[in-house]
């Protein structure tokens, strides 16, 4: 007796259910290893970031406390380009900051102009300074205690 078509055709249509099957599993299975090789890059790349922030630098910097005072004296005028300000100056005291190019000192210079305080951050790195600029609320100048500054060649006190 020969075999019906239909037969055939069957059989053939039973073997291709079960060689879709096949497929869907082993397309699981891949979307699965993707998704997990996917997580652990990026479990991975968390922790390299700590091995990057964590890195040397390079060399690094003369951290012995500066003559500030005497170095913000000399380099008035490239803190104030235009003109230095009229007013009383005081200076604070320095302290040890992380700034973007590396550690350095910081020094708040406040100048009461009539009764308007104006407060400047002043970085310092070896017998340098590397940034100045009007005080921020990270800078925390408002908090500083203050001594007398004298300017040399700077404008007059103003009369009180």
């Amino acid at each position: 007796m020969q075999p019906n078509v239909s037969d055939d055709f069957r059989r053939f249509r039973a073997s291709d259910t079960v060689c879709n099957r096949w497929r869907l599993r082993a397309n699981r299975a891949m979307f699965v290893r993707a998704f997990i090789l996917a997580v652990a890059l990026a479990l991975g790349g968390c922790s390299a970031s700590e091995l990057a922030q964590n890195w040397p630098s390079g060399p690094v910097p003369d951290l012995s406390q500066p003559n500030y005072q005497r170095i913000v004296a000399d380099n008035i005028k490239t803190i104030f380009p235009k003109e230095i300000p009229a007013g009383e100056f005081e200076i604070s005291g320095v302290r040890m900051v992380d700034h973007f190019k590396g550690p350095a000192w910081i020094t708040c210079l406040k100048i009461d102009a009539r009764g308007h305080p104006q407060h400047y951050a002043i970085f310092i790195q070896g017998d340098k300074i590397i940034d100045a600029r009007a005080s921020v609320v990270l800078d925390q100048c408002q908090k500083e205690f203050y001594g007398p500054f004298e300017v040399p060649g700077g404008p007059k006190k103003p009369d009180t």
